[in-house]
């Protein structure tokens, strides 16, 4: 991968009307999940070994992500997005199924509810941006 395709997925750009209403919804969505974490680390999962830290973390890196679209970084929203969202997934998976890192889950609760809703709505609705943004925002366009 050479500099300057790396150089155009960085940049600011507009994605047009209809993808940065995705994005915009999938932003949110991202941010109710990531708030949901940090509500759950300080209801009790703080105590949680290494589970707990990853609730925080994955609040912080929410709030990271939603800044890069405040801030016109399409890519780095959708593959941030991604990359946080989709482990959270496959761990809340687990975490009900197998465990995951030792602990195991007993049930879907609301806000567990809440955050698997959310973060399916925000991938889906970022990859969908993302493809609808391309043409105007991806590498080799102006």
């Amino acid at each position: 991968m050479n500099r300057a395709y790396v150089r155009s997925l960085l940049k600011s750009c507009d994605p047009g009307s209809l993808p940065l209403k995705l994005l915009t919804v999938a932003a949110l969505a991202v941010a109710i999940a990531g708030f949901e974490h940090a509500r759950l680390f300080h209801r009790g999962y703080e105590s949680v070994e290494i589970v707990g830290p990853l609730f925080i973390l994955n609040a912080i890196g929410s709030t990271i992500v939603v800044l890069m679209l405040v801030f016109g970084r399409v890519w780095v929203f959708v593959l941030g997005a991604c990359s946080i969202v989709v482990p959270s997934l496959i761990s809340i998976y687990l975490s009900h199924t197998y465990g995951f890192f030792g602990f195991r889950e007993g049930g879907y609760d609301a806000e567990m509810i809440l955050i698997v809703a959310a973060e399916i709505a925000a991938t889906t609705l970022a990859v969908i941006g993302a493809a609808l943004a391309f043409p105007r925002c991806g590498p080799g366009s102006s």
